[in-house]
């Protein structure tokens, strides 16, 4: 299971011996990107000399060129390239042991003089050349540079995102929404490639897997090109790895974390785990019994073990094969901590250019909170008549996630030629969480005057392992043509072993003149345990080809082609085992431990056996599933400039959707989606000045249901209030998306944005309540239509104009505002128009924030090597959960965080790291409005947290 993680280690230990060839013989190294000073363009084969010495290079397919073991010394650069003027870097210093940086613009020839001499200070700067690229991109798109990364204390892929303008991380910093659509309509992707989920539930990516020291930017494209998958309407989120380091990089962190109330405290929830629950594997432990494991085991029944003294030492064995742990105790909570090591470089192999870039990076963090509550209303009647909701219980809340993460990215490339370059990633990734919890409280719905007590525990294992190949060539003859193709074969799983519930009631009473507490075991709601089982794979291929071509008036155009297909699976299995008591002489005194220790045979008289609890398996083939899906991709479009100023991308997408989902019970319907569609796209981009577009975008996309929406089958979520029912009529999604941008890249690192979307959703997907069951069923169903429009505000600014004084300074933040209707579905109108008169007939989309504020205020710097960043972010009341019958929907509350983050340069590439996090101590929120009264469905705290750590990074 972890060879994985072996292979990926072996490789970080040899590479830690590779020391830079260049330091030891004391030469350096010149190293840039050549690229076309009007258009961005990066420049291929372009011949870099060093002036007098007939040393040089020539530049590569990304443009960039690298000069190694130069000895010190001061030299002129020269770069040549045919159709360009030929350009000189005067006054470049090389160090022994050092790299200097230096990008080179090519002008051409006919718009210059025969030749262009420059200092070698000039052109320095990564984040303007991200800035370049996002602005002569062909899609809208936001990017976050290793630039701004490092400079705002950015840890990993998901901090980073923060910054991006109309994005929100949820699932406690993992999961990364934009523009307010959920997992469903986003797609993330590594290097370009898709990755599957390791939840496989969502769509969604849990972006902290990817350390920032790795990365080389994220982009977030908002707008469709047909070169794109389809499938995505919030935006597509594309983290590119650094695959060719320019020197040796070694890096190696290790921080911990105190979080007041849970750090050190005796008070938290915990039971007895497995001795891997640190590497987030079970050890077994919470496996099926041995005895148990055949699915086919069968399970005597009490009535023939009362009388059958071989079948009822059968029924004892099964039943005592199970751990009699059933609820959490108290414990001390640990400090968080986490570690990572990270090492590249770029060496010869076969006498070219061979880089890698390795990680490895362990997290283990414990969450407490034993004030929370949670509650559930109804309105019973009209709401005319009615002041307030109806309490159908409420509960207070206690409880404590342990999550465990620990990931391995491996990245080699080689290029064999200039012209050719070949690539191999490999990602692993293991999470688990092991949560412990108890409410107990008044449940007037069902209880009188009794009070209810639940207990769970739950131990959720997630992995996810991709293998991606990539290459890039411009074959010699076929006139700049550039092909690109990726493969990837992924995997990943989610496993819930013993998924434990134990729920009492206890009453106080006065028995003979004395105060007793009586204790209950529900019949209808029985101690369960259940394992839970879900394998998914994909395997995708795709093929890009790009042909330049001069248009009329001699502007550079292109024309790209290419395809794709990709191939999933997923398996669920799913197994329950309940207790029933059998004798009235076991009694439950409200010590679980003591209680679930009464199993198997307590007495045998004669022929009659009794038994204490037994377990039974009541069997749902419906509970299982497994499907397939199949997409299948052709593209066409063309880049062509109409005027100097004036740009037009346009072209048509073809993909077919083959999904299929089949329970093992034959009895239900099966689920079936076949689609072909062809999705259109036409960008215009109308470029004011040198640094300022106007852009405007049409783009059909599609949002699919996911295999677990399709399957027929209902799946009881005790976290929430509805049991989920699959729907196989589902259909696809087709969103029509309008977008309009002005940006101005006023200097490098600045930008000033301002952009206007509208997107109009036919068949969108809607979970839908049914008005005949009172305990709250919902499944998901098409809708007519739906729309979403808004607007962003980006700013991103050096304070230097201002006074030189504050050269070090930056602010920056971004402003969405948003608005969505979806169409009510039909039965839950029906119902609505029960309780009120004239309904809206629309409602929000679920998980759409009306507002979204980024704000961030940092200081940078560079020589002495201090930096401290303030952020503050803000979402807008936002649908959580659509409630049953007349009762008002529920909306999560506005959170408001301000987090901190400093480093400082100790020494020697050691640097001290810290933050602190959510200083207003915001809670988690989700209420009821009714009357002008909120009614509170689920709270609990938040808390802060304060970190300190160290890193050592040599470069």
């Amino acid at each position: 299971m972890l060879h994985t993680l072996r292979i990926i280690t072996l490789s970080l230990s040899l590479a830690l011996f590779t020391i830079s060839a260049s330091a030891q013989s004391g030469t350096g190294i010149i190293s840039g990107t050549v690229v076309d000073g009007e258009t961005g363009e990066t420049v291929i084969s372009a011949a870099v000399t060093l002036e007098g010495t007939g040393y040089g290079a020539m530049s590569d397919l990304d443009g960039a060129y690298r000069l190694e073991k130069v000895k010190p010394g001061t030299y002129t650069l020269v770069c040549a390239m045919i159709g360009y003027a030929e350009t000189k870097i005067t006054d470049v210093k090389v160090v022994a042991g050092k790299m200097v940086k230096l990008d080179i613009k090519l002008m051409v020839e006919a718009l210059q003089m025969q030749e262009v001499v420059i200092r070698a200070q000039a052109v320095q700067n990564t984040e303007a050349s991200l800035l370049k690229d996002r602005q002569k991109a062909a899609a809208m798109s936001d990017a976050v540079s290793a630039e701004t990364m490092s400079r705002s204390g950015s840890s990993n892929a998901a901090d980073a995102m923060k910054k991006v303008t109309g994005a929100t991380v949820t699932d406690g910093g993992k999961t990364v929404v934009v523009r307010g659509l959920g997992d469903r309509y986003s797609n993330t992707q590594l290097n370009g490639s898709d990755l599957p989920s390791s939840n496989p539930y969502k769509k969604s990516v849990p972006l902290d897997l990817f350390p920032s020291t790795l990365l080389d930017n994220i982009v977030t494209v908002k707008t469709f090109t047909p070169d794109k998958p389809g499938n995505f309407s919030g935006g597509t989120v594309d983290i590119s790895t650094k695959a060719y380091p320019e020197t040796f990089t070694l890096s190696v962190s290790a921080s911990t974390s105190y979080e007041p109330g849970v750090s050190l405290n005796d008070g938290v929830l915990t039971y007895e785990g497995g001795k891997n629950d640190w590497v987030a594997m079970d050890d077994g432990k919470r496996g099926i019994p041995s005895a148990l494991s055949d699915p086919n085991v069968n399970i005597p029944d009490i009535s023939s073990a009362h009388l059958n003294r071989e079948t009822a030492y059968e029924l004892d064995r099964l039943s005592r094969s199970f751990n009699s742990v059933m609820a959490p105790k108290e414990g001390t909570g640990p400090l968080n901590q986490s570690y990572s090591v990270s090492v590249g470089n770029q060496v010869k192999f076969l006498n070219r250019p061979f880089g890698y870039l390795g990680s490895l990076s362990y997290s283990r963090s414990l969450s407490f909170y034993d004030d929370g509550r949670v509650a559930k209303w109804n309105l019973p009647n009209k709401a005319e008549n009615n002041a307030n909701l109806v309490n159908l219980y409420d509960l207070k809340d206690s409880r404590s996630t342990d999550d465990v993460l620990w990931g391995g990215l491996l990245t080699l490339s080689w290029k064999p030629h200039p012209k050719h370059d070949l690539g191999v990633t490999l990602i692993q990734n293991r999470n688990a969480e092991n949560t412990a919890r108890y409410l107990n409280g008044p449940y007037p719905e069902q209880l009188e005057d009794s009070i209810y007590e639940t207990r769970v525990l739950n131990y959720t294992e997630r992995g996810l392992k991709v293998l991606q190949l990539r290459g890039r060539h411009v074959p010699g003859g076929l006139r700049g043509t550039r092909i690109e193709w990726k493969g990837s074969i992924g995997s990943s799983f989610q496993d819930e072993p013993d998924f434990r519930l134990f729920n009492s009631t206890y009453r106080d009473m006065v028995v003979g003149g004395a105060s007793t507490r009586v204790y209950m075991i529900p019949t209808l709601n029985r101690p369960t345990r259940y394992f839970r089982d879900l394998d998914d794979s994909q395997q995708d291929g795709s093929v890009d080809i790009s042909v330049p071509f001069t248009q009329w008036s001699g502007q550079q155009s292109s024309l790209k082609f290419g395809g794709l297909f990709s191939h999933s699976e997923r398996t669920f299995r799913e197994r329950r085992f309940q207790y029933i008591l059998d004798s009235k002489t076991v009694k439950y005194t409200g010590d679980p431990y003591l209680y679930f220790a009464q199993t198997g045979i307590i007495d045998s008289t004669g022929t009659l056996t009794r038994f204490g609890n037994y377990i039974v398996e009541p069997r749902d083939l419906s509970s299982n599933y497994d499907g397939e899906q199949d997409i299948a991709a052709f593209y066409g479009m063309v880049d062509l400039p109409l005027t100097n100023r004036l740009r037009f991308i346009t072209g048509a997408r073809f993909e077919s959707t083959d999904i299929h989902v089949a329970s093992q019970d034959t009895t239900k319907k099966e689920g079936n989606l076949t689609e072909e569609d062809i999705l259109p796209s036409a960008n215009l981009v109308y470029q004011i000045s040198e640094n300022m577009n106007v852009r405007a975008a049409y783009g059909r996309t599609l949002a699919r249901p996911t295999l677990r929406e399709l399957a027929p089958y209902a799946s009881f979520d005790f976290y929430g209030a509805f049991t989920f029912i699959g729907n196989p009529d589902l259909k696809r999604t087709i969103i029509d998306n309008f977008d309009v941008r002005w940006e101005w890249f006023a200097r490098p690192g600045e930008i000033y944005a301002v952009s206007m979307f509208y997107k109009d959703f036919i068949d969108p997907i809607e979970r839908a309540i049914s008005p005949f069951f009172s305990n709250g069923e919902a499944s998901f169903i098409n809708v007519d239509e739906a729309i979403v429009y808004g607007a962003e505000f980006e700013l991103r600014k050096n304070l230097d104009q201002i006074t030189p004084r504050l050269k070090n300074f930056q602010a920056g933040g971004n402003i969405s505002l948003i608005h969505s209707e979806v169409d009510v579905p039909p039965a839950e109108y029906k119902m609505r128009q029960v309780y009120y008169d004239n309904p809206p007939k629309t409602r929000k989309f679920t998980g759409q924030s009306p507002y979204v504020v980024n704000l961030d205020f940092s200081y940078d710097n560079r020589e002495s090597g201090n930096s401290i960043s303030l952020n503050y972010n803000v979402f807008g009341e936002r649908l959580s959960t659509v409630s049953q019958g007349g009762t008002p929907d529920v909306y999560e509350q506005p959170m408001h965080l301000l987090n901190l983050t400093f480093s400082h340069a100790i020494r020697n590439g050691l640097t001290l790291k810290g933050y602190a996090k959510n200083l207003l101590n915001s809670d988690s929120r989700r209420t009821h409005k009714f009357e002008g009264r909120e009614f509170v469905y689920e709270e609990y705290s938040t808390g802060r947290t304060f970190s300190i750590g160290l890193t050592y990074s040599l470069k």
